[in-house]
């Protein structure tokens, strides 16, 4: 009877704790929810999303050979396609990423509880609630939510397959294949998993046959894709360029440069752990020296860093016992970084933390684990500070305007508003976010990238541009992708007369008289 007893009253703690667990996870997935729709309309589209713009086919229609023909992510285009149906604002628009985002909270709670047990799957829940990288990319419309969302639940049914807790793959193989056809650095998580499985698989021929049935099929399901592929491959120009970035001429080099440095691969887990807004500002890495840029703001980066770090070093030491649960939480962490390495070392595609973003579970997973390791005084610091160093990084994302995208919505809105018979407008680089604004009649010019390498050619394309128009509106964003030496500015203020100018985030409009001399 007292053993009855003694298991009646286990059980009934057992049954609290989960309820327990369930009301807090219901808390989070609820803030998750209102950090991502807090302010999503608030800052201009930008380039990027443009590009999603396009591929949804906003205004038109989508029809197969579209879908398949989209490198860029087919599922979440076709998704905007049809919010983009009902409204073109930014917060519609990005809702489809907000949903995602926050969506993905109570998985990164079934993956940590899977992998390293209940309190640590409710602590990676909980950074995954107060991610700076996971808000970003919520409202952004862009597929790379979607694509975290999908890789977190494959993850999650791939560790319960592996671990034999489920024997149903179909969950799996669903997941895998939505994860392909939101992002092509799927591919990267679904080797990953292979690495995973195939370990799982040495031995035990049920599981070995079941594994090949499911990748057949994903490969199958995923075959469409490649006709895409290889089609953005060819007009791209992918194998003409293809070299090792180090030994690469500079005019061979994608933008003119390699965008990998041995210090991307720290960057890269720091700006996972804490998004973009933790340091210095988008300008200043595209502007100054990335590590100069990081030295100067030490004191913060630094103490964050190693927070961070130390979190993902106990998790190591927390899922040690468990060499599945490891292995593939390192799996789904270094494979998809190797391979955004190899691909902007060889040229193929400039590097960036984004194209690793399927890592971003597994990451918090490891964290939430290092974090459980500990004892609740110990733990709460730890714990403590990744939360407050997310909560300054959402902080300066909300509420500073240097680490907010370019604000072309302003600048065109400005133009449009002020604009008089007789001007033009110079629009390098973000041509496409000011059309999708700009409701003016004011005819429209721009310099490609290239065209600003000289002082005579930006002098010809800006006096063939202008020729017959009394005012220029200047419009200067990402100055790095077309003129990083400022030719232009400097032939305008050289030659013309500037009568205004409004620096807006990231943006700066200047207007100019034409028929005036400087000064």
């Amino acid at each position: 009877m007292a053993r009855c007893d003694l298991a009646r009253e286990h059980s009934t703690r057992a049954d609290g704790g989960a309820r327990s667990a369930g009301w807090v996870l219901l808390a989070l997935v609820f803030l998750a929810f209102l950090l991502r729709f807090y302010r999503i309309g608030h800052q201009s589209l930008w380039v990027d999303e443009l590009l999603t713009l396009q591929a949804a086919e906003i205004g038109g229609e989508m029809t197969a050979r579209t879908f398949f023909g989209n490198v860029q992510g087919p599922l979440h285009a076709l998704l905007v396609h049809l919010v983009g149906r009902l409204s073109l604002s930014e917060a519609a628009l990005r809702s489809v990423s907000a949903v995602a985002s926050a969506s993905t909270v109570p998985v990164l709670y079934l993956l940590g509880a899977e992998l390293a047990g209940r309190r640590s799957g409710l602590i990676a829940a909980a950074l995954g609630t107060l991610s700076p990288f996971s808000v970003w990319y919520g409202q952004e419309v862009r597929n790379y939510a979607l694509l975290v969302f999908f890789a977190a639940v494959s993850t999650l049914l791939l560790a319960r397959l592996v671990s034999g807790r489920s024997r149903s793959w179909s969950g799996y193989v669903a997941s895998a294949v939505l994860a392909g056809y939101c992002n092509l650095a799927a591919l990267f998580l679904l080797l990953a998993h292979g690495i995973c499985a195939a370990a799982r698989a040495v031995g035990d021929r049920r599981f070995a046959r079941r594994w090949v049935v499911a990748s057949v099929v994903i490969i199958a399901l995923l075959a469409p894709v490649a006709w895409g592929l290889a089609k953005w491959a060819r007009e791209d120009g992918v194998g003409g360029r293809v070299a090792l970035a180090p030994a690469a001429e500079r005019g061979e080099l994608l933008r003119g440069e390699t965008t990998f440095t041995p210090l991307a691969v720290p960057y890269t887990l720091y700006s996972l752990v804490y998004g973009y807004s933790l340091g210095p500002t988008p300008v200043e890495l595209h502007t100054r020296p990335p590590l100069d840029a990081f030295l100067e703001r030490w004191w913060l980066v630094a103490p964050a860093g190693v927070v961070a770090g130390l979190a993902a070093l106990l998790g190591l030491r927390a899922l040690a016992d468990d060499r599945r649960a490891l292995g593939l939480t390192l799996a789904v962490t270094l494979v998809p970084l190797a391979g955004a390495c190899v691909l902007a070392l060889a040229n193929v595609k400039p590097f960036n933390p984004r194209y690793v973003s399927v890592a971003l579970p597994a990451l918090l997973v490891l964290c939430g684990a290092g974090v459980g390791l500990l004892r609740r005084s110990p733990a709460a610091i730890v714990g403590g500070l990744m939360a407050i160093f997310s909560l300054v990084a959402l902080g300066n994302y909300y509420g500073r305007p240097d680490y907010w995208r370019e604000d072309v919505r302003g600048a065109a809105k400005h133009v449009e508003a002020n604009e008089e018979p007789g001007d033009v407008v110079l629009i390098p680089v973000i041509r496409d976010v000011f059309e999708f604004y700009y409701r003016g009649s004011a005819p429209r010019f721009l310099l490609y990238p290239g065209q600003a390498s000289s002082d005579a050619e930006v002098a010809t394309r800006i006096e063939d541009g202008v020729r017959g128009h009394e005012r220029l509106w200047f419009v200067e964003a990402r100055p790095w992708r077309t003129d990083p030496e400022g030719r232009i500015p400097a032939f305008l203020n050289e030659r013309y007369r500037l009568v205004e100018e409004l620096r807006l985030p990231g943006a700066k409009v200047s207007l100019y008289d034409l028929t005036g001399s400087p000064g």
